[in-house]
This record gives structure tokens, C-alpha cells and sequence, in this order.
């Protein structure tokens, strides 16, 4: 046991010091006030930079939905590859794009009963734009979605609709940050 401690902390120490993990997450909000829609996206995160164009990481989110009296709460995760493919500012200012998948799982109530299991999945790219405030914090905003979405029965009910193409919405709009280790 000591040992495999000691092999941890040394693992733990050298990905520090080489400055490639970052911890972070993003948030999304979206409300409708004229249909009484509210989408709330929490959704932490935990990557590690390959080299100055490539990371990969993922994402464990939670994502909150209320339409005219039917909620839904599902919680999803979300592996990626991140390739930036233009850096301007002495490598301060980004454009990435984040390609991978997503599987979540979750519950949905009408009225305050619950339903059967809500099942969401998708596959695609999701443009962003990264900002290095200094050596250890980046800000960076997704926006849009090019690829698939869908769900099973009980996720189409509750209004996770099901699609392919290029969305373009404030539902795929979210603000995060990045601290690097």
C-alpha cells in the first residue's frame, strides 16, 4: 500500500509540474420566459494538454430542465479531444474545437410524478474560444453544436427533441474557466 501511495504522489507531482492538467468546468443557463422554459448545465471538467494543439479531458455534467411543469435532472459524461487550430496573442487568445461524445441518464416528472429512466446521447463538434488570463487561469466559451443528439422515448417526451446538424442557439452557449496545474 505504500508503495502504491508513494507511486501517486510521485505520478501526481510530475503531472504538476509539467503544466499540462487543468481543472475547471463551464455553466449554462438559458430561460424562456414567454413558453416558461428554464435549462441549467453544470458541468465540471478535468483535462490534460498533449501539446500545444491537442488535449484531452472530459466532462461530468448535470444538466437541469423545466418546461410549463415537466422537469427532467440528468446527469451525463462527456469525453473529448480538443484541437486548437488558431492562437493569436502570444498564445493567449484560442479558437478550439472540442470533438467527442456524450451518454446521460437521468429522470423526468410531469406534475411532480416520475417517469421511466431518461436516456440522452450524442456525437460532435462543439466550436469554443479560450483566453489565457495568466499562467494558471483561462476563461474560455463554447458555442454551437455540429453533429447528433437524441434520445430514447421517455428523453423525446420530455423534450430533448432529436437532431443532426449544426445548432446554433443560446441552449448551446456556455462560460467556463480553466485552472492549470
Amino acid at each position: 500500500m505504500k508503495k502504491f501511495l508513494a507511486i501517486a504522489i510521485m505520478l501526481a507531482a510530475s503531472i504538476s509540474a509539467s503544466a499540462q492538467l487543468y481543472l475547471g468546468g463551464s455553466i449554462g443557463l438559458n430561460r424562456n420566459t414567454s413558453e416558461n422554459e428554464t435549462n441549467l448545465t453544470i458541468a465540471p471538467e478535468i483535462g490534460y494538454e498533449l501539446n500545444s494543439k491537442w488535449a484531452i479531458g472530459g466532462e461530468l455534467a448535470y444538466n437541469y430542465k423545466y418546461d410549463d411543469g415537466l422537469s427532467t435532472n440528468v446527469f451525463a459524461i462527456r469525453p473529448y479531444a480538443r484541437y486548437t487550430y488558431y492562437s493569436c496573442a502570444d498564445n493567449r487568445v484560442n479558437l478550439f474545437v472540442d470533438g467527442g461524445f456524450g451518454l446521460g441518464f437521468g429522470k423526468a416528472k410531469y406534475d411532480g410524478k416520475s417517469s421511466d429512466t431518461v436516456v440522452l446521447y450524442s456525437i460532435g463538434f462543439k466550436p469554443g474560444v479560450s483566453f489565457k488570463v495568466n499562467d494558471k487561469f483561462t476563461l474560455l466559451a463554447h458555442f454551437g453544436f455540429l453533429g447528433y443528439s437524441g434520445g430514447n422515448d421517455t428523453a423525446k417526451d420530455a423534450g430533448y427533441p432529436e437532431t443532426f446538424g449544426f445548432d446554433f442557439s443560446s441552449m448551446n452557449l456556455s462560460l467556463g474557466m480553466h485552472y492549470n496545474f
